[in-house]
């Protein structure tokens, strides 16, 4: 199990606590930092991934993961779940953070180490952190600056042009084969390593696990370019085992302006009764009922009275003898209606449950303040490892065994939350045993495969997102209308991509509009990106 080091909480609490403030803009001359030890940027970068609440409330439970259908009930997911704009600085906020904080310090890290070759595994490490990021970047946005990003303080471009998606994913995976050939054994670990300790072996296997991610993903548009990166990414080693999960350790932190080290999930659930208003869809929620899913009661529980999940001494956890509800697509719990009584308790009680709690919230497990955050997992490429048998790519054979590797890896995974049961291996078998006999038509392999993919990603809504985008898979997930009194912007289209934030259209402008050109003139955001075809 990873584990987050001493040197990496020093640095975050106590080397880059006072800096946020002076990293929030895009072309600041970062002098005053020119002699900051590498480490400590690399683990306010890894840190930044899932421990800003805001970021991670806005892009991954507002928009993201109601628009692939995991997460509603809330009042903002009328922008993800409805399709609205609703909030524009819902749509703006990854951008406006990503930039100035992640990718700066990132490129600084990849700047300062290229020349010193005892540290080429830190060198490798950033450049592999550095594809990681802008790939959820323009796989949200499509075009975006990526060639003279981070360069106004550098070289003087201000206005950053707008690099062609396909041309970035190009680049990616120039980057992704050099860091994989740079990894040296012999030489220093990667300092700050929130994911592996600086374990170069698991870094090396990241890289090629996200080469292998990014590779899949041009499937459809560039068939002979996704072929030839997955066989690459294979042939250079992927995870091979749960060790090597990419995760974020949190500590239990409740939220405080830029501090990083919590959970931002967990702290959003944790900011008030009932999770906030946020529960599992209906469409997740059956889906893992139908198959028997052990995942379920670990993803979400149901609990009753009012209260803060996990915390409140009131709160009684009914999840075993309550029927799993979740909430439709887009809706409110007071849009729907579910009343009910549980089964007998202990103490052979019944208890009588109203709407406001008949529905599956984030469970105690997943809302724990120091639950981890997923980034990529080892279940992640077995399923994609399926995909790659099932086109018959990198030798291969049968996908089927890949698949059932997948859901073993992703049940296993569930203990990782804390104080979550462990997943027995009859569960296991009886979930495995819910897509026998394994369909054998390319389409409905592909629905199985990433239909738990789906299922895996929960808490990872960008990534869900593009991967739904990519394949159309589940096909349980369909575009979903609003209920009464309520509107979309889309006539029940789920978007196809982030719009621009507004601070663009001031800024930047010339580069902005050459960006819109190509999609048509305007910022529409049902105008699929490179990739999705």
């Amino acid at each position: 199990m990873k584990r987050v080091t001493c040197f990496s909480m020093i640095a975050l609490a106590l080397g880059l606590g006072s800096c946020t403030k002076d990293l929030t803009s895009l072309n600041d001359n970062p002098a005053g930092f020119s002699t900051l030890e590498p480490g400590y940027q690399f683990t306010k970068v890894q840190a930044g991934l899932a421990g800003d609440r805001d970021e991670a409330w806005r892009t991954n439970l507002l928009l993201t993961s109601p628009m692939i259908q995991h997460l509603g009930g809330a009042w903002g997911i009328q922008a993800g779940g409805q399709y609205n704009i609703f909030e524009r600085i819902y749509w703006e906020t990854l951008w406006n953070t990503v930039y100035p904080r992640d990718l700066k310090n990132i490129q600084d890290v990849v700047d300062k180490t290229k020349s010193d070759p005892e540290q080429v595994n830190m060198h490798a490490a950033a450049k592999a952190m550095r594809v990681f990021i802008y790939a959820k970047m323009t796989d949200l946005y499509g075009d975006i600056p990526y060639s003279e990003a981070i360069k106004g303080y550098t070289e003087g471009k201000l206005m950053a042009k707008y690099d062609k998606q396909e041309d970035i994913y190009m680049d990616f995976f120039k980057e992704l084969d050099e860091a994989n050939a740079l990894f040296d054994l012999s030489k220093a670990k990667v300092k700050g390593d929130v994911f592996y300790d600086g374990d170069v072996a698991k870094w090396k296997r990241f890289t090629n696990s996200l080469r292998l991610r990014l590779g899949m993903r041009v499937s459809n548009v560039n068939p002979a370019e996704s072929k030839k990166q997955v066989e690459a990414a294979l042939k250079g080693g992927v995870m091979t085992s749960n060790d090597d999960i990419a995760m974020t350790k949190h500590m239990s932190i409740n939220y405080a302006e830029g501090e990083l080290r919590g959970n931002g999930a967990s702290q959003v659930f944790k900011g008030g009764d009932n999770s906030i208003g946020f529960k599992l869809v209906t469409t997740l929620v059956d889906y893992m009922k139908n198959s028997k899913d052990p995942r379920l009661t670990i993803y979400g529980g149901t609990y009753l009275n009012d209260g803060v999940i996990g915390v409140s001494s009131s709160v009684i956890d009914i999840t075993k003898i309550f029927r799993p509800i979740g909430v439709r697509p887009g809706a409110m719990s007071w849009t729907d209606w579910n009343t009910g009584t549980t089964d007998p308790d202990a103490n052979g009680v019944r208890h009588p449950v109203t709407n406001a709690h008949a529905y599956v919230q984030p469970s105690v497990y997943v809302s724990a303040l120091n639950a981890p955050s997923f980034h990529l997992t080892y279940a992640e490429v077995e399923f994609l490892k399926a995909e790659a048998a099932l086109r018959g790519w990198g030798g291969l054979a049968n996908p089927v065994d890949f698949f059932n590797r997948g859901i073993e890896a992703s049940c296993a995974m569930m203990s990782l939350y804390p104080n979550a049961p462990s997943i027995a291996a009859a569960n296991v078998d009886e979930l495995k045993n819910a897509y026998k006999p394994f369909p054998t038509s390319f389409e409905g392999a592909m629905d199985a495969i990433h239909g738990q993919m789906w299922v895996n990603f929960f808490l990872n809504g960008p990534e869900a997102y593009s991967n739904y985008r990519r394949t159309g898979y589940p096909s349980v997930v369909v575009p979903s209308k609003p209920p009464a009194n309520y509107t979309t912007s889309t006539n029940g289209v789920i978007p196809k991509r982030f719009i621009y934030p507004m601070n663009q259209v001031l800024q930047n402008k010339e580069q902005l509009q050459i960006a819109l050109d190509r999609m048509g003139g305007t910022d529409d955001w049902l105008s699929p990106v490179w990739w999705d075809k």
